[in-house]
């Protein structure tokens, strides 16, 4: 059930970013704002892949643990994402 609420709401966050980028991504301004929402994306990454490192040491989950927390950091990833993408459209 996680799997499929995940993959909606991925293709969601997708669907903003490519949209995005047909829409507004050539110009300069277009290109920060990319370049910008992919700078926190990246940080997102970086913490989740330590969390999921500090979570596999010490709480010793299964396997489909484990996954439920990848599909939960890719989420946030997409979510960290296209949000900045909305928020930082009507900043700049």
């Amino acid at each position: 059930m996680l799997f499929v609420i995940t993959v909606i709401l991925i293709v969601i966050c997708i669907g903003i970013y490519i949209g995005f980028i047909f829409s507004e991504g050539k110009d300069e301004r277009g290109q920060a704002i990319l370049a910008k929402s992919s700078q926190i994306a990246f940080i997102f990454i970086l913490l989740g892949f330590a969390f999921l490192g500090l979570y596999h040491q010490l709480a010793h989950p299964t396997v489909e643990q484990l996954f439920n927390m990848v599909y939960l950091w890719m989420l946030i990833v997409f979510a960290a994402n296209s949000v900045s993408i909305l928020v930082l459209q009507r900043k700049m």
